[in-house]
C-alpha cells in the first residue's frame, strides 16, 4: 500500500493540483458560489487527469510492470485501490478550494446565502470530473500512453467547454447546461464514469504485452494476405 501511495502521489502532483485549486477561485471572476459552481466543474478535471490518467501506467513507468504482472495475483483489487486513493485526494482539492473560495468571499465581504450547500458542490464537481479524469485514464490503459490519454480526454474537454449549454447525455457540464434540472443527467454521468471503470479492470488484468501481441498478429495476417495475393 505504501509503494501505491508513492507512486500516485508524487511532489509534481501534488503542487500542481494546489496551484490550481488555489489560482481557479483568484483567477476565475466567481461573485457567487453558484458561479464557483460552474467555473470548479469546468477547470477542476484538470486536476483529476493529473491524477487518474496515469493510475494504470504506475509501474510501467517505474519499469516493474512485467515483475508486478508475474507477483501480483491480485491486480483489479490493486487498480481500484490507487483509484480509491485517488478518488480521495480529488475530493481533498475539492474541498480545499471551496474553502479558499470561502475565505476570499469574506476579505471581499461578499458573503451571501445561496440554495447549494457544499453537498451539493462535490456532488456537481466530483461528477464532472471523475467522468473526464476516467476518460483519460480508460485511454491511457488502452493505448498504453498517458499523453494519447491527456489528448483524447483534452478535446473532449474543448468539445464540451465549446457545447456546455447543450443538453445531451455526454455533456460534463449537466448543471452549466441545466441549472435546474441537472439529476437525471449527473446520474447518468456517474453512471458513465463506472461503465469506464469496468472497462479499466478488465484492461489492469491483461498482459503487458496483451496489446503489442494483438498488434503482431494483425501485422502478421496482413502480410500472409499480401503473400497470398501475389502468389495468385
Amino acid at each position: 500500500m505504501k509503494y501505491d501511495l508513492k507512486l500516485l502521489i508524487s511532489p509534481a502532483k501534488f503542487m500542481l493540483g494546489l496551484i490550481i485549486v488555489i489560482l481557479m477561485p483568484v483567477v476565475m471572476y466567481v461573485p457567487t458560489y453558484f458561479d464557483f459552481i460552474n467555473v470548479s466543474s469546468m477547470y477542476l478535471p484538470f486536476v483529476g487527469m493529473v491524477l487518474f490518467a496515469d493510475i494504470s501506467l504506475l509501474d510501467k513507468g517505474s519499469g516493474a510492470d512485467e515483475i508486478v504482472y508475474m507477483v501480483n495475483r491480485k491486480p483489479v483489487k490493486t487498480f481500484l485501490a490507487r483509484y480509491f486513493f485517488s478518488v480521495i485526494f480529488l475530493l481533498f482539492y475539492a474541498v480545499f478550494m471551496n474553502v479558499v473560495f470561502a475565505i476570499l468571499q469574506q476579505f471581499q465581504e461578499q458573503t451571501m446565502v445561496e440554495s447549494l450547500s457544499l453537498i451539493d458542490f462535490l456532488v456537481i464537481v466530483m461528477g464532472s470530473s471523475l467522468f473526464v479524469s476516467t476518460i483519460a485514464m480508460t485511454i491511457s490503459a488502452f493505448f498504453g500512453n498517458v499523453y494519447v490519454g491527456y489528448s483524447c480526454a483534452g478535446i473532449f474537454w474543448i468539445y464540451w467547454n465549446v457545447n456546455c449549454e447543450k443538453e445531451m447525455i455526454l455533456n460534463p457540464f449537466s448543471f452549466i447546461a441545466n441549472p435546474i434540472m441537472y439529476g437525471k443527467a449527473l446520474a447518468i454521468i456517474y453512471v458513465f464514469t463506472g461503465a469506464l471503470l469496468l472497462i479499466d479492470c478488465l484492461l489492469c488484468g491483461k498482459s503487458p504485452f496483451y496489446f503489442f501481441d494483438k498488434k503482431e498478429n494483425v501485422i502478421c495476417l496482413g502480410k500472409c494476405a499480401k503473400m497470398l495475393k501475389n502468389n495468385d
